[in-house]
């Protein structure tokens, strides 16, 4: 008798409970097609920032954007890059302050000496990076920073290959591991 008064009080207590929810006037509705995804730009604008490649504390190589103080002109084609040369010579300074509080970093083969940057040609096909320093025994990780970090100063997706050229060796053209994934067509 005990378990039946029990369950009758719960029984009530639930509709009790139940009865406003269930007639708050919102009818149940099928799936409505509204267009496509939202699709943002997560990056600030590109005359406003540089594109840096860094290391994160997994190990992987992730694009870093960093603001820059005074808006500089996009590269066209053919053009020699100004910002081209400071986006690589701000890659060889390394991770500022907050970047390095995030817990990226640079490779550990790649030299932080932000004057080894000489010259970074934008003219053609393929971007030429010459740096004061040997390239040759630069293993891969330092060298897809570096060639990122050109690639993508020269070009907004990248599509652009990179040579190195140091005091030893003037290295193949080669290619940024990490593409962007295209955006929906709107």
């Amino acid at each position: 008798m005990f378990r039946a008064r029990r369950a009758g009080v719960l029984a009530a207590l639930l509709v009790a409970a139940w009865g406003p929810l269930a007639g708050c006037g919102v009818q149940e509705t099928a799936v409505v097609d509204a267009g496509r995804p939202a699709v943002a730009d997560l990056l600030p604008p590109r005359e406003g920032r540089m594109l840096l490649f860094f290391y994160s504390p997994s190990g992987e190589l992730l694009p870093v954007p960093r603001i820059v103080d005074a808006p500089w002109p996009i590269p066209t084609e053919g053009a020699d890059g100004p910002d081209a040369r400071a986006a690589v010579t701000a890659l060889l300074a390394g991770p500022d302050k907050a970047e390095r509080r995030a817990g990226l970093r640079s490779a550990h083969s790649l030299p932080r000496s932000a004057s080894a940057a000489d010259r970074v040609l934008t003219d053609g096909p393929t971007v030429e990076v010459r740096l004061r320093l040997r390239v040759a025994r630069l293993p891969a990780p330092a060298r897809d920073q570096l060639v990122c970090t050109a690639a993508f100063a020269a070009h907004a997706q990248g599509a652009v290959s990179v040579s190195l050229v140091g005091q030893d060796e003037h290295l193949a053209p080669a290619d940024c591991p990490l593409r962007p994934v295209p955006a929906p067509v709107r």
